[in-house]
């Protein structure tokens, strides 16, 4: 009886939860659209520096060069290529490349009963699983957010069968177009979630994007002589402010010019809206083209939020039916709705660390250096009960949708998982680790909503960023 009256006063929470949604929705709203007291709008201060139309689209060259000094599997990847080892049963025995087709692969011949996509698809796996019509070449089409294209070679090994696939990228971005809605003349994107328009501009918008297609100010290529270019990448939480001038890397390199007392510094931002790592990795060179000296990394919760949790609330899981029973009981043992912390931590070094690494590969190739950071988000105390609700709704309304949601606490537990091996991934590959999460203690003063932030917490998350690139800097032999 206890257990009901539990449960039914849960239920009851959860929907007076639904009716304070929307007023807690406008609080946060004014805050991030310059409405909030001049205390909480944040500052262009220094303190922390000191202590710690489609028309003139540009093509680049998508020839990339292997990094000898580079792990395979991030070169495979960054050449869009898969090698899979069969035995002469047809059993897959090894894998590795590209992690968007390579986890379509693996899929695929380790499912009872693959979903094919088509009819190559199902001819691919005919081949390998009985060894007919050998060489066997074919092209196909495998749709994963974006229509991504392979020429694919199927041969005899001296042991077994051996797969090759590599994407063709000689179209790119158009290539890449699937089933997005069409983009009007009116919309900023060529290829949604992957490629903003050059030149594109509408008075009485927020966000306006530049020669290169990306929110900023116009950028001069070749660079100019003695200018040390920072190319700022990742999703919306890189690309968000009231307006050009207000991103986190506008702002930061204001901080940093006034620091270093030069102009001499151009903080270039790239964040492109909904984009994930493995977009980011197919859009390496359109960064490198712009020359940098340093590519930073700000993302993580596109791919986890929109790709790897669904994914991994659909596994087998012994959990699955009395958690779904029970809101109450979801909600207390919510984070058993995911793998365990070591199949999460190996997933991303299968997956988003296999781009990044790539992404690095690329940059040493050009001259480059990248530093990744962690991933912030709000530090709410126990007692915020408000706040935490607020946050699970958001969570469960706006970011995942599963049959059994997911709460605020859980994202947050994966995101710790994601910072944690990010750190280790950092120090294994020689990349510069900025702790943005480590270093924001963070409230919903700072936050918009469970990843995007205020004008505040902008201001503090260029604090934070900005202290490790001015050591990077400084170690470059800029001098105050």
């Amino acid at each position: 009886m206890l257990g009901l009256a539990a449960e039914l006063s849960y239920r009851l929470l959860l929907r007076g939860a639904t009716f304070l949604y929307q007023p807690l929705f406008e609080y946060q709203t004014r805050k991030v659209y310059g409405m909030a007291p001049p205390d909480e709008r944040g500052s262009n201060n220094l303190k922390n520096f000191a202590n710690s139309s489609n028309a003139n689209w540009v093509f680049p060259n998508y020839t990339s060069s292997s990094n000898a000094s580079c792990k395979e599997e991030f070169n495979l990847a960054l050449e869009g290529i898969v090698e899979a080892l069969f035995d002469k049963e047809g059993r897959l025995l090894r894998i590795r490349g590209d992690p968007i087709l390579r986890n379509h692969l693996v899929n695929l011949f380790h499912d009872k009963e693959p979903n094919f996509s088509s009819t190559e698809w199902r001819e691919i796996v005919r081949v390998v699983t009985n060894k007919e019509d050998l060489p066997f070449i074919i092209r196909v089409r495998y749709d994963y957010f974006y229509a991504h294209h392979y020429d694919i070679k199927v041969e005899e090994s001296y042991n077994g069968l051996i797969l090759t696939a590599k994407e063709i990228k000689d179209n790119y971005p158009f290539s890449l177009q699937s089933s997005n809605p069409a983009v009007g003349a009116d919309s900023p994107w060529l290829v949604p979630f992957y490629a903003y328009k050059t030149n594109w501009k509408i008075e009485g918008t927020i966000a306006q994007y530049n020669n290169f297609g990306f929110r900023d100010d116009d950028i001069i290529v070749p660079k100019p002589e003695g200018v040390v270019r920072i190319v700022c990448i990742g999703g919306s939480t890189t690309e968000e402010g009231n307006s050009n001038y207000a991103t986190y890397p506008n702002i930061m390199e204001r901080k940093l010019k006034g620091y270093f007392n030069t102009d001499k510094i151009d903080v270039v931002n790239a964040g492109i809206c909904g984009i994930r790592s493995f977009g980011e990795l197919r859009r390496i060179w359109d960064y490198l083209a712009l020359q940098p000296d340093l590519i930073l990394y700000y993302n993580a919760v596109n791919d986890i939020c929109y790709h790897y949790i669904p994914q991994w609330v659909k596994m087998p899981n012994p959990y699955k039916k009395w958690l779904a029973s029970s809101a109450l009981l979801n909600f207390i043992f919510n984070a058993k709705n995911l793998p365990s912390e070591e199949y999460i931590a190996n997933y991303f070094r299968e997956n988003i660390f296999t781009h990044l690494g790539a992404m690095n590969c690329a940059c040493k190739s050009k001259g480059a250096e990248m530093a990744v950071c962690s991933f912030a988000y709000p530090t709410l105390k126990w007692y915020e009960l408000v706040a935490k609700l607020y946050c699970d709704f958001n969570i469960r309304n706006v970011w995942i949708s599963t049959e059994n949601p997911i709460t605020f606490r859980t994202y947050t537990k994966v995101i710790d998982i994601y910072n944690s091996e990010l750190r280790k991934f950092c120090e294994e590959e020689n990349i510069l680790y900025i702790p943005v999460a480590e270093e924001f203690k963070a409230s919903m003063d700072h936050f918009f909503d469970i990843c995007h932030m205020t004008p505040l917490g902008l201001d503090v998350k260029t604090d934070i960023i900005g202290s490790y690139v001015a050591r990077w800097l400084e170690k470059r032999g800029l001098k105050r």
